[in-house]
C-alpha cells in the first residue's frame, strides 16, 4: 500500500493554473523554445498545447507568444512562471518525502 496525492496551483476561484501536465509542457517549451516544439516533444496536439498555454498566460501572465511557421516564432516564457515551476517541484519533492513517510508507516502495520 502506499499514499498518493496529486499537486497543482490554482487561482483564487479555485480553479487550475498549473499542475504536473503543465509542469512538463512549461519545461518542453523553455527546452524547445516553442509551443510547437514542446507538444511534439510530450506527443500533444498542438491545439491542446496551445490552450493549455493560454490558460496559464491567462492567470500568470508575462509569456511572449510569437506567431510563425517554421524557423519563425516561438515562446518565451518569464522569470515569474520559471521561479513557479521552481516552487511547484519543491512542493512536489516535500510532499513526495512525507508520503513516503506514512506509507512506511502504513506498510508496518503488516
Amino acid at each position: 500500500m502506499k499514499f498518493n496525492f496529486k499537486l497543482w496551483i490554482e487561482n483564487e476561484d479555485g480553479k487550475p493554473i498549473l499542475g504536473k501536465g503543465g509542469v512538463e509542457l512549461v519545461k518542453a517549451i523553455i527546452e524547445t523554445g516553442s509551443i510547437s516544439g514542446a507538444s511534439e516533444k510530450l506527443n500533444l496536439s498542438y491545439k491542446f498545447a496551445w490552450e493549455y498555454v493560454r490558460r496559464i498566460n491567462a492567470s500568470v501572465g508575462g509569456m511572449e507568444l510569437k506567431k510563425g511557421g517554421k524557423n519563425a516564432g516561438g515562446t518565451e516564457i518569464p522569470e515569474k512562471l520559471k521561479k513557479m515551476l521552481e516552487i511547484y517541484n519543491s512542493a512536489q519533492e516535500e510532499v513526495q518525502k512525507v508520503l513516503e513517510k506514512y506509507t512506511k508507516m502504513i506498510n508496518e502495520l503488516s
